[in-house]
């Protein structure tokens, strides 16, 4: 009932479908990439691009039911983040913490911490009480950083193994709206380099 729209509101009633792709012309890398996502996020598929517009990619993804699709962007042909894991696919137990940045609740927390982390809490499905796998993504000003670990008990101590994939996430825009709106859907929040820093944001505070 917080939400500022009801896209999450029969979450955890049924599974998430997340589909998973990339940019035109993908490098090795990227490829690897998306397809790691594809084992964070458990019941991810990957889908090829291709030639297709993002309105076309859109449209499929509505017609067979998919609630999410991440399109993965490389830079210079290399992913911003990329790293190697053998984690297999499971529902993992998701640990949000240290929200510590301006991005609003849907994009991963806001000043009140109501609902840090929505977008991303809800691209997985409800855990089941057997899983061994925790997923941390941690925002330190507005730098998202995920990690993909599975525990294991041995007598009083839990030990930790990172399976991978570990990148970091830095949120620029967010849209109310869907990808093919592009510009004409409104934009709720915007990174503001030249007052993103910390130092910055006090100074500004006090003033």
């Amino acid at each position: 009932t917080n939400s500022q729209d009801d896209e999450y509101r029969w979450a955890g009633l049924e599974p998430p479908k997340v589909m998973v792709t990339t940019s035109r012309d993908p490098s090795a890398r990227l490829r690897l990439f998306a397809k790691e996502l594809c084992l964070l996020f458990p019941g991810a598929q990957r889908m090829n691009r291709g030639r297709a517009e993002l309105g076309a990619l859109v449209g499929a993804c509505r017609a067979a039911g998919v609630t999410d699709l991440l399109v993965v962007h490389e830079t210079r042909g290399r992913p911003d983040g990329w790293g190697h894991g053998g984690a297999r696919p499971q529902r993992g137990l998701i640990m949000v913490m240290r929200w510590a940045g301006t991005c609003p609740q849907r994009g991963g927390g806001n000043e009140d911490n109501e609902m840090g982390g929505t977008i991303l809490k809800h691209l997985f499905p409800v855990p089941r009480p057997d899983s061994r796998r925790v997923v941390t993504f941690a925002n330190e000003d507005d730098v998202i950083l995920v990690r993909n670990h599975v525990y294991r008990r041995r007598g009083r101590t839990v030990e930790l193994e990172e399976v991978g994939p570990r990148f970091q996430l830095r949120p620029y825009l967010i849209r109310l709206g869907t990808l093919e709106q592009g510009d004409a859907a409104d934009v709720e929040w915007r990174w503001h380099p030249y007052t993103a820093t910390a130092p910055k944001r006090r100074l500004l505070s006090v003033t």
